[in-house]
């Protein structure tokens, strides 16, 4: 025997060696758009909309502040000379700023068109009619200058799509050219930045979750087993483990992401388990002077059911989430339910063949510690068995409370809730919301029925007044920088009446209009003040449908989903659906989507997790009653981790929502293990009652255990700097240690009532 172990050993090592060079060429990637449904109708849309009208989110902001002013010469001309230097680099399309091609076309002569710039830096000083000429032109006052004029913003527009090398070149560039001109203070934001931030910080806290877990594991470990045996031999299976998962999703194309990041720590702690419960039943054996093989027996035999029914009912909780309509959390469903099944195979082989070959230490085989455990649940059983009143009015309660909560939970997300306000990179994203337009994108797609196109006077009187209503009613602060066919046509009437504010905006008549078009259209484009600064595309290849783009505060779905509901009354009381229709679209609108539509996805994932792990135990013990009632410990605590959620000001989003499905199919695990035990217990003749008191006993110690590694280990997560892996950490953990309490109250009622019929036969 001793030879096979060491035969299968080495054939372990070998495969671990081979998987583990694979492992070692991951990478670590973050793209949103994986948090997009690639068959929905909104992303196909999507994907159609941005081949035409370009990115919505391929761009970064550049805040700049001068103590002495912004309206200083020497300062703009360094804010001039930085953006041209920023145009030396090809990744980069271009830049937009108040010294940026910032100006108005005038009239020269009767029919000559020349540009003036809004500020002349030949000049030795910026005159207040200069300075109230840019404020003043809604372009880019707000949103390219602030409103109070403290600072500037410079628009930078890059190449779509930028992978990893790229964006990281980009931002270094900035970097570089930036120290070349020491501006007194400096802020940066956009999706380039946003991608590439969140990626070295996951790499960064990857170590930090490996080292925790590690650590926190040892000192579980050792309190268990009080030795260097009880502490390597598990660590060493669990890295193996963590090894073959990782060469697993290399194999299969899958890089780390956001929820990836947090596999190995799970490993960590779920794969721990089934080997504390292995372990535990083979010193118990040792200690009542079984050798060596057969205690190993013993512990193999009585293990390996319990251990593979809790490994197939934590992994139909990780499977559940197939369910939802994101791929990022599907892909983590399926990998960790994977990494299940494989800490559960070398666990009953890798780990018998290294206990068969090493010597258990004699301290260990000989302590007497357990007695501490058997003290406190011999206590804890019994007042359960003689309070079973109360037991029932307290969980009655607790389940009215659980409802009450769950009912109150709302929905929101943020596009960068993972950052924390004390996070440098969301420092600077707030920076833009208090001072501009914000950073959020608004996209919405136009058209038109009416035969003369979305240049035609009906179509923009009704886009004026939906554009109105944008910038004053939609959310607390409105739609900034915001742009349309009808910025064109305003601008080419600004030009064509001399140039005075009053006189951008649209033609009085159709009549009027129409000159302005032949005009625009001799100018060859002139008159389109965007065809130079700003290069948007607006308008439609069939000039029936046109973009209307602007940027507002991230103020989260829940406003944003109240301002599209009114924003809908409106344009069914005031605009004529035949001359205007829009479609909302963009990256902000996607995730918005998502998030409402994931919480459903996941609730179907959940019951099907939840029909199956019942059917599992109802065939265990062949009865009904006794599947549903040993739900009730493990739905509890779902409805009392809203209680802390509702508690904590804690909104339901694509993170918090996985905490129900990853707790549920955890959390089960003890369940099974007492009721395996007591099956087990009855199998062997013993009486009703006794079979339940030494089920609880002696499984009682191994789900407590196990239950203070996978808090301890999950709690590992709230070291994060992510807000969504930090209440990861904290609510899955609340939620295991609620489902040990409630097992160890609940339990042995449900099995003392639920069995009764089958023991009085």
């Amino acid at each position: 025997m001793r030879q096979w172990a060491k035969l299968i050993l080495f054939l372990l090592f070998i495969i671990t060696c081979f998987l583990g060079y694979k492992a070692s060429q991951l990478e670590v990637d973050y793209d949103y758009e994986k948090y997009f449904p690639k068959s929905d109708d909104s992303m196909i849309h999507y994907e159609d909309y941005r081949k035409h009208y370009g990115e919505d989110s391929d761009f970064l902001l550049v805040g700049l502040e001068n103590e002495s002013g912004i309206f200083n010469v020497e300062f703009l001309k360094k804010v001039e000379n930085y953006g041209n230097k920023l145009l030396e680099d090809t990744l980069i399309d271009f830049v937009l700023s108040p010294v940026h091609h910032a100006g108005y076309y005038k009239k020269a002569g009767l029919n000559g068109i020349v540009f003036k710039p809004f500020l002349n830096l030949e000049d030795k000083k910026i005159t207040q009619a200069d300075s109230l000429r840019i404020l003043n032109n809604p372009l880019y006052g707000g949103n390219l200058i602030a409103e109070n004029g403290s600072s500037i913003c410079l628009y930078i527009k890059t190449k779509t799509n930028l992978n990893k090398a790229e964006a990281r070149h980009v931002l270094d560039f900035l970097e570089k050219k930036k120290n070349e001109f020491q501006f007194d203070h400096y802020y940066v934001a956009g999706r380039v930045l946003a991608q590439t931030y969140f990626v070295q910080k996951m790499i960064n806290e990857l170590g930090i979750f490996m080292t925790s877990a590690i650590c926190l594991l040892i000192i579980f470990l050792y309190i268990s087993f009080r030795s260097w045996w009880g502490i390597l031999i598990p660590l060493l299976v669990i890295i193996v483990a963590i090894i073959w998962t990782l060469a697993i999703m290399k194999f299969t194309g899958k890089s780390f992401d956001l929820l990836m990041v947090m596999l190995p720590t799970i490993i960590f702690v779920v794969g721990m388990s089934d080997l504390v419960h292995l372990l535990t039943k083979y010193l118990d054996e040792l200690r009542k002077g079984k050798e060596k093989e057969t205690a190993l027996k013993i512990a193999f035999k009585e293990v390996r059911w319990a251990t593979f029914l809790t490994s197939l009912t934590t992994s139909i909780g990780f499977f559940s989430l197939v369910f939802a309509n994101i791929l990022p959390i599907k892909e983590f469903g399926i990998y960790a339910g994977i990494s299940v099944f494989v800490a559960y195979f070398l666990a009953f082989t890798l780990l018998p063949c290294v206990l068969l070959l090493v010597q258990p230490p004699q301290k260990i085989v000989t302590s007497k510690h357990d007695n501490f455990w058997d003290k406190y649940l011999r206590k804890w059983f019994l007042l359960v068995i003689k309070g079973k009143r109360k037991v029932v009015f307290a969980t009655l309660i607790l389940v009215i409370i659980g409802c009450f909560t769950a009912s109150k939970i709302q929905i929101n997300n943020y596009l960068l809730e993972d950052l924390s306000d004390n996070d440098p990179v969301k420092k600077d994203v707030l920076f833009f919301e208090n001072n501009y337009s914000g950073l959020r994108p608004f996209e919405a797609e136009l058209y038109t029925s009416d035969s003369a196109g979305i240049l035609g006077f009906e179509f923009l009187q009704e886009l004026e007044k939906l554009e109105n209503y944008l910038k004053t009613n939609y959310t607390a602060n409105g739609v900034g920088f915001l742009m349309s066919p009808l910025t064109g046509i305003k601008e080419a009437n600004f030009i064509k009446k001399g140039s005075h504010p009053k006189d951008r905006r649209l033609p009085k008549s159709e009549r009027r209009l129409t000159s302005l078009k032949r005009q625009m259209k001799r100018g060859s484009g002139a008159f389109n003040a965007l065809s130079g600064p700003f290069q948007f595309n607006l308008i439609g290849q069939d000039s029936m449908s046109g973009r209307l783009t602007g940027k507002l505060p991230d103020v989260g779905k829940q406003n944003i989903d109240a301002a599209n509901l009114k924003l809908q009354r409106f344009m069914e009381e005031n605009i004529d659906e035949h001359t205007l229709s829009m479609r909302l679209t963009g990256t902000a609108a996607l995730i918005d989507k998502n998030n409402g539509t994931l919480v459903t996805n996941l609730i179907l994932g959940l019951l099907l997790a939840f029909a199956v792990i019942a059917l599992v135990v109802g065939i265990m013990f062949r009865s009904f009653k006794i599947s549903m009632l040993s739900l009730i410990p493990n739905l509890l605590p779902l409805l009392l981790v809203t209680t802390v959620m509702w508690l904590g000001g804690i909104n339901l989003n694509i993170s918090t929502s996985l905490i129900f499905t990853l707790a549920f199919g955890i959390a089960v695990d003890d369940t099974i293990h007492l009721l395996t035990k007591y099956k087990l217990e009855r199998s062997k003749n013993r009486s009703h009652l006794y079979s339940l008191k030494r089920s609880y006993l002696s499984s009682g110690k191994a789900v407590i255990v196990t239950t203070l590694i996978l808090c301890g280990g999950f709690l590992t997560l709230m070291f994060s700097s992510f807000t969504s892996t930090f209440y990861m950490g904290l609510l899955v953990s609340v939620t295991l240690f609620i489902a040990l309490i409630l097992d160890l109250m609940i339990m042995p009622l449900i099995i003392l009532w639920g069995l009764s019929s089958q023991n009085k036969r």
